[in-house]
């Protein structure tokens, strides 16, 4: 009787640590939140790298996901193996450290994680969503844009689209009603209310993220849910809603043409717009970074060069397509490299 009551003892002992942690880490996981609404990044890593050594799994993937949107992705990878080694069979640390391996290019590394997932959850939405999107990626790497234009929206002008978005895609109307500082107070409360929601209510972040850009048009909050919420349609649903994303991504740009999210904002947008076929605005994104950028380095200019001329070819301006597919065979010089011999084989087919 005494031996079952000791056992009692130390398991009751047991629980109570555990719940005492899992209390603890739910207040550094809140500090750390409004630190971030804050803006004080540095001091979010800090106290999490403070509390980590005996952190739940809740607390590894908030972490990790401020590392996410910090592009630590390096550090992420490192500090989620890690919890691994204490959550082996935590499905939420793997779907974090899938997302990590994929943001820094790993594609095979994060499909093995995803499907590790899948393997003991089968109806996991986000490790499935994610699998797809990942075979997607590899498919499109392997293959050169096809030829055949398709999905149309148009050139991408002003007349094009109402409120920076395409027809039948989400759309904005932001409102003046509110002062700069009632705004800026309602964009803190709704981003608090995010801070507070599962990872996986989608649905509700974005329906929170839309009304910060509505009603709290002239915060920075509202450009950092533009890029939250082209992120969400892309990686958060299934399958990706790229056309929701282009919008997100077109009113960003054309609300906010000076926003410091221009570069990052710009790369997305001409990716998911390879990824729905719509070469006519693939070409305008490419001329306009040719004309900002001019004269990159010799094989970055090969890169960008081959994807512009195929997106030429795709979009039916042939006689445009050759003289950029030569650009890149003169600038081989001989050396006969991958970007050159597909360049070859494709002016070929003109």
């Amino acid at each position: 009787m005494k031996k079952i009551n000791f056992i009692l003892a130390v398991a009751m002992s047991s629980l109570i640590a555990t719940s005492v942690s899992a209390a603890n880490d739910d207040a550094i996981v809140n500090k750390a939140r409004e630190l971030q609404l804050s803006k004080k990044y540095d001091e979010a890593v800090k106290l999490y790298e403070a509390n980590k050594s005996n952190a739940s799994e809740r607390l590894y993937v908030d972490y990790a996901t401020l590392l996410i949107n910090l592009k630590k992705y390096d550090e992420c990878d490192e500090m989620l193996t890690a919890a691994l080694n204490k959550y082996p069979d935590s499905l939420r640390i793997k779907n974090a450290l899938g997302l990590a391996k994929y943001k820094s290019g790993n594609l095979s590394a994060a499909s093995s994680l995803f499907s590790q997932v899948m393997s003991k959850d089968s109806n996991n939405k986000y490790a499935k969503g994610m699998l797809e999107t990942i075979r997607k990626d590899k498919v499109a790497l392997s293959s050169p844009i096809p030829t055949e234009k398709t999905g149309d929206i148009g050139d991408g002008s002003d007349e094009d689209f109402s409120d920076g978005s395409f027809s039948g895609a989400i759309s904005f109307k932001p409102s003046d009603k509110l002062s700069l500082e009632e705004q800026q107070e309602l964009a803190k409360k709704l981003y608090k209310q995010m801070m507070e929601l599962d990872k996986w209510a989608i649905e509700d972040f974005i329906s929170l993220h839309k009304q910060v850009i509505e009603k709290c048009p002239l915060t920075d909050n509202a450009q950092e849910s533009c890029w939250r919420l082209s992120n969400l349609f892309e990686l958060g649903v299934e399958p990706p809603e790229y056309e929701n994303s282009i919008a997100c991504l077109e009113y960003l740009l054309k609300q906010y043409p000076d926003t410091p999210l221009m570069p990052d904002a710009k790369n997305r947008l001409l990716i998911a717009c390879q990824k729905i076929e719509d070469f006519t605005k693939v070409c305008k994104l490419y001329e306009e970074l040719f004309e900002k950028d001019p004269e990159p380095e010799r094989k970055t200019f090969m890169i960008r060069a081959l994807e512009y001329a195929k997106a030429l070819k795709a979009a039916g301006r042939n006689a445009d397509a050759e003289k950029w597919f030569t650009k890149v065979i003169e600038l081989d010089d001989g050396k006969n490299e991958l970007e050159a011999r597909v360049a070859r084989r494709l002016l070929g087919e003109l």
